[in-house]
């Protein structure tokens, strides 16, 4: 019988390969309580893109209206937020309460 005498190197390779793999799907756990804890600043490019504003009181949109805030909108997702909260329209960073955006929804 033939003894099978594999390359130790193409084995650690194979391991590693399989590892990676596994850990790919982990990535947005290890990095997204950083972004979490992250305020959106109104010179962001998506903040801009949404015409995001801390006081509603600045907002100039022709798709505000008086009482639409994030405290009450659907992608906030902590309406028990005294002053910031993340939002889901900017990935879970976090959001003024009395702030706005173009993408506000009712909370149902």
């Amino acid at each position: 019988m033939r003894k099978h005498n594999a390359d130790p190197t193409r084995r650690r390779l194979l391991r590693l390969g399989v590892a990676g793999i596994v850990a790919i799907p982990a990535l947005p756990l290890i990095f997204a309580p950083a972004a979490a804890n992250e305020r959106v600043s109104e010179d962001d490019p998506q903040a801009k893109a949404l015409h995001y504003r801390h006081d509603v009181s600045d907002v100039d949109h022709e798709a505000f209206e008086d009482g639409q805030n994030c405290a009450n909108c659907e992608l906030f997702s902590d309406p028990g937020a005294s002053e910031w909260g993340p939002c889901e329209a900017f990935g879970g960073r976090l959001v003024a309460t009395d702030g706005w955006c173009k993408s506000w929804v009712p909370r149902s």
